[in-house]
């Protein structure tokens, strides 16, 4: 992996530098033995050599990322994107066989609360969200009447659920073992945990390198490749895997169609924080009816049940 990555970006001070923090040892394995595996705009992307997990070397402090999610993600392109993401994770759930009907279930990142209109749809019986976004919580509450917490600490004394869906949000967790051991309590004896996330050792990455849009590392701080992710869900005993699935967007994939055929020219996005930051309002979500109509076809149509796509889920049932 670290052979085939290119260096991208500059190198010159982040915006961000007075609120970060530097990770010194990896956050799975606690090994210091780390090697750069990538350099985006002055972030350091680093692997671990004892056990090959990838990550952001500096991140966010604690309160910063909480004030960073609270007052953003709100815009029409990422409700379009959830929309979207909502019908294909609606496929995932039965792909992986996870009945919703007269079960409680917990989508943490719940985002608008799309997802969670359909499984209310489907006939699950308590359906409840926990999202950081403070205007992501008021829609799903105001306009779809969800119930959504702004953290797990406002789960009602007690509460468990049948079924925990983290659907791109590991990646976005500087610790992920202990969150992970922090959201076992509320699932049942028996209860299903479905984790979606990229695939940063997938074709797509390989091909694209350092222009692979999900290099995002001032978010995505945590990239797994599916040992790595299958690793931290086996720490914990009380989880054991029943089954995984992955897929290939069709948009990947002609990303990296183009970027073969321009010999890398065209196809990938170069990171750049502070233009990130200026854009990211006035981006346009591209295609979307064309995407909400064929990409829950998609899925169903490409997925895999081996973790090699660029999308790779995993059901884990707590014993």
């Amino acid at each position: 992996m670290v052979n085939v990555l290119e260096r991208a970006g500059s190198t010159r001070q982040s915006a961000l530098q007075p609120v970060l923090r530097t990770r010194s040892v990896c956050p799975l394995c606690k090994s210091p033995r780390l090697a750069e595996a990538l350099r985006l705009d002055g972030f350091r992307i680093v692997k671990c050599e004892a056990c090959e997990f990838m990550f952001t070397q500096d991140v966010m402090a604690p309160e910063a990322i909480t004030d960073f999610y609270v007052d953003g993600y709100h815009d029409a392109r990422h409700a379009a994107g959830q929309r979207v993401n909502a019908s294909i994770n609606m496929s995932v759930l039965d792909s992986l066989g996870v009945d919703v009907r007269g079960k409680a279930a917990l989508d943490i990142g719940a985002g608008f609360g799309f997802l969670l209109a359909r499984l209310r749809q489907r006939g699950a019986q308590h359906c409840l969200g926990v999202e950081l976004s403070r205007a992501q919580r008021r829609y799903a509450s105001d306009t779809l009447g969800l119930e959504v917490a702004a953290g797990l600490m406002e789960l009602r004394a007690s509460e468990q659920f049948d079924i925990i869906m983290l659907f791109e949000v590991i990646e976005h967790i500087p610790e992920p073992a202990e969150f992970i051991q922090s959201i076992l309590p509320v699932l049942k004896p028996g209860g299903s945990l479905i984790v979606g996330t990229d695939n940063f050792t997938s074709a797509a990455v390989q091909t694209l390198a350092a222009g692979f849009p999900k290099w995002i590392p001032h978010e995505h701080v945590s990239f797994f490749s599916p040992q790595t992710l299958t690793a931290l869900l086996a720490r914990s005993p009380d989880l054991r895997l029943v089954d995984t699935r992955s897929f290939t967007t069709w948009e990947m994939l002609a990303r990296s169609l183009l970027c073969r055929l321009t010999s890398g020219r065209r196809g990938g996005v170069v990171y750049d924080y502070e233009a990130d930051q200026r854009q990211d309002a006035q981006r346009k979500y591209r295609l979307f009816t064309l995407r909400l109509a064929i990409n829950q076809l998609w899925f169903r149509l490409a997925h895999r049940r081996d973790l090699g796509g660029a999308m790779m889920y995993l059901h884990m049932r707590k014993s």
